[in-house]
């Protein structure tokens, strides 16, 4: 996969300028990034339906929150960046495990019960993901290209955890530096391709009922 444009980064890396643009299929949740798919009549890939309208993903708030920390990027502002980036791929991993388990038939009370019960990133890919995917959220994750995600995911929370809580850990940081925020911004660019390709094996295809449909935001 060809790099993103660069977006100004303080040490010269190649990151997007905004987030992606996904086109949602409102009848099994197929998500592609074909700027063709909301015409009027294109069948879905996944299911066949030519329903619409297909909503455009992220949503707004989203887009919103990942340009101001692109913006912040570009500032230089790194202690910013990393906590943010990890703030938005644990609210992203929690609407991929949403769409999960409405596939599997839960309504919105349910999925929201489960959600609040395991409310921890770690117990959610320990132990949420794989329940419904069947596999670990490490193995699906090198099936589909993106073998180091997981453990640089694990450190760049690592290092936002030990920056905020320093004291109750072992090597507490005391900042987070250019480098820390520029690899933040290489795994939020990664994250949505990733988390649309599982959304795409574990979600789409599956006919979503009418009462169990996602809000349009």
């Amino acid at each position: 996969m060809a790099n993103p444009p660069s977006n100004g980064c303080p040490s010269g890396s190649e990151h997007r300028h905004e987030a992606p643009v996904y086109y949602e299929c409102p009848s099994c949740l197929y998500l592609t990034p074909d700027k063709g798919f909301p015409g009027d009549g294109q069948p879905c890939p996944a299911c066949g339906s030519t329903e619409g309208p297909r909503r455009i993903v992220p949503a707004d708030r989203l887009r919103r929150f990942d340009q101001r920390i692109r913006d912040y990027h570009v500032e230089g502002e790194h202690e910013i960046v990393v906590i943010l980036v990890a703030t938005l791929l644990e609210t992203v991993f929690e609407d991929i495990l949403s769409r999960m388990m409405q596939a599997r038939g839960a309504d919105l009370e349910v999925i929201k019960l489960v959600l609040d019960t395991e409310r921890s990133v770690g117990l959610r890919l320990g132990r949420l993901f794989p329940t419904m995917a069947g596999e670990t959220f490490e193995n699906v994750a090198a099936q589909l290209g993106y073998n180091e995600f997981p453990r640089r995911w694990r450190a760049m929370r690592a290092e936002r955890n030990a920056f905020i809580h320093g004291e109750s850990f072992d090597d507490p940081r005391e900042a987070l530096d250019a480098k820390s925020a520029c690899e933040a911004m290489a795994l939020l660019d990664q994250a949505y391709d990733l988390f649309v390709s599982i959304n795409n094996r574990f979600v789409a295809g599956i006919p979503v009922t009418k009462a169990r449909r996602r809000p349009s935001r």
